[in-house]
């Protein structure tokens, strides 16, 4: 009779081991090879009050001139360039051993779950927090409706 028996006791610790080898294997820094990361998704919240959707963007030293916002029916897109404090020349110059902050292009596109306002979205900027706000449209909001009674007659 064949005893079949795992040989790991400790799952937590084989996990931990794939994850690392993952991690050193495959992530590479953007500064390790020169090149920037395009196309990154930037860190957003979306939440709604009444009738308002409120849309934050965490983009860290980013000016607002140079955030691009679009409306596309339903869905708003934002692209931005988030700023390096050293140049790819620089960073060619250093031994890199984590790069976690990111900088480069980032974009997001975020679609809206009912029919939106376009022409009175607003956007302001405060300590790398972009804040869009942005209104249901008059035919997304809730309305009651009157029973008419029917007289038979």
């Amino acid at each position: 009779m064949v005893n079949l028996r795992t040989t790991f006791t400790d799952p937590v610790s084989l996990r931990d081991a794939v994850d690392s080898l993952f991690e050193q294997s495959f992530v590479r820094s953007s500064h390790a090879n020169g090149k920037e990361d395009p196309g990154r998704a930037m860190a957003v919240n979306l939440y709604e009050k009444d009738d308002i959707y409120y849309l934050k963007a965490y983009l860290p030293g980013v000016k607002g001139d140079d955030v691009d916002i679009s409306v596309d029916d339903n869905t708003i897109n934002l692209k931005a360039r988030i700023p390096s404090k050293l140049d790819s020349e620089d960073a060619k110059d250093y031994r890199w051993h984590i790069s976690e902050l990111g900088y480069g292009d980032v974009s997001r596109s975020v679609t809206f779950p009912v029919l939106i306002d376009a022409g009175s979205i607003e956007a302001s900027q405060e300590d790398g927090i972009l804040t869009i706000i942005v209104p249901k449209a008059e035919e997304a909001k809730p309305r009651q409706i009157k029973v008419k009674a029917v007289k038979k007659g």
